[in-house]
């Protein structure tokens, strides 16, 4: 059995795939979009999280620590993240759970059994399993087998992925996936480089390909604003996928900003807090303009 990382297993979801789904998060993504929602799945070593607000100064991971990356001031214990290497022995001696190792090593058995007791609702709601992420084209063979050992026992599949990997590890992933969420993060290659580190030449390109395979896909658009959220941008986006095959809808998701107190917990630093949701009005007119090339979208 192959052995990978995940950093979450969320239950009883209802709006990543048909019916009432699990959501595997598998840990790793290639992109580093500024507004990512879990910058604790982005690598695939450790993740250490401090939650301060449940810290009582003990000082026990303070003198544990061989790096020093701890320190008490003024009272208060501070991380210094730049030496910390997660070798994660201060979470071994700390009381109170402050501080935690997001991600688990298993087994894509081990996954299968904690999916498959959620078989019930399945069969009641016809739903099933979806990876996510990071990116599950991140860790192709943990997770195609995750994929085919649920299809083996009759559980509906499907991922979340921005579609940047090369086309033999995409086709490894998709051959066991029934549903597919294609995020599309800008038209434009230098303003997506600009906000998530890479091109969007191969997740495009890779887009095309697996709209002529048979999956059933569903493309979701992070609106930010002053980022994607133009009307130019938005047009070229419906321009491109109206003649792909196999879209049922687009789907426009709201930029939040629920995820910025993770940064702070794992040392990094959120770059978009000036930014602010786009307005209810302003997504309805993007909403239109998808529409008005005869394509399903709905504002989540």
């Amino acid at each position: 059995m192959k052995k990978g990382v995940i950093f979450n297993i969320e239950r009883y979801a209802v709006h990543d795939g048909p019916g009432i789904r699990t959501i595997v998060f598998l840990s790793g993504c290639r992109l580093r979009c500024l507004w990512c929602a879990n910058p604790e799945g982005q690598e695939l070593k450790p993740q250490l999280t401090f939650f301060s607000d449940k810290c009582t100064g003990c000082l026990k991971c303070l003198s544990l620590c061989p790096n020093k990356a701890i320190k008490q001031i003024n009272g208060k214990i501070i991380m210094d993240w730049n030496r910390c290497t997660r070798c994660l022995k201060c979470v071994e001696v700390c009381p109170n759970e402050a501080r935690k190792n997001l991600t688990k090593l298993m087994t894509s058995k081990e996954v299968l059994e904690e999916v498959i007791k959620d078989i019930p609702f399945y069969r009641r709601s016809n739903g099933g399993v979806t990876l996510s992420g990071g990116d599950p084209l991140i860790q192709v063979d943990f997770a195609s087998e995750i994929l085919r050992l649920c299809q083996e026992k009759k559980i509906h599949t499907a991922i979340e992925t921005s579609g940047f990997a090369d086309w033999d590890y995409f086709a490894k992933v998709i051959k066991y996936t029934n549903f597919i969420f294609f995020d599309i993060k800008h038209m434009d290659s230098k303003k997506h480089k600009y906000g998530t580190g890479v091109s969007n030449k191969k997740i495009l390109e890779n887009l095309r390909r697996v709209s002529n395979l048979g999956k059933t896909i569903i493309i979701r658009i992070t609106i930010i604003p002053n980022f994607n959220d133009s009307e130019k941008n938005i047009e070229d986006t419906a321009k491109f996928i109206k003649n792909l095959r196999n879209i049922i809808k687009v789907e426009l998701l709201p930029y939040h900003k629920l995820g910025v107190i993770k940064y702070e917990r794992i040392g990094k630093t959120y770059l978009l807090k000036d930014v602010d949701p786009p307005r209810s009005n302003d997504l309805i007119k993007l909403k239109n303009i998808i529409e008005s090339y005869n394509m399903k979208c709905e504002i989540l």
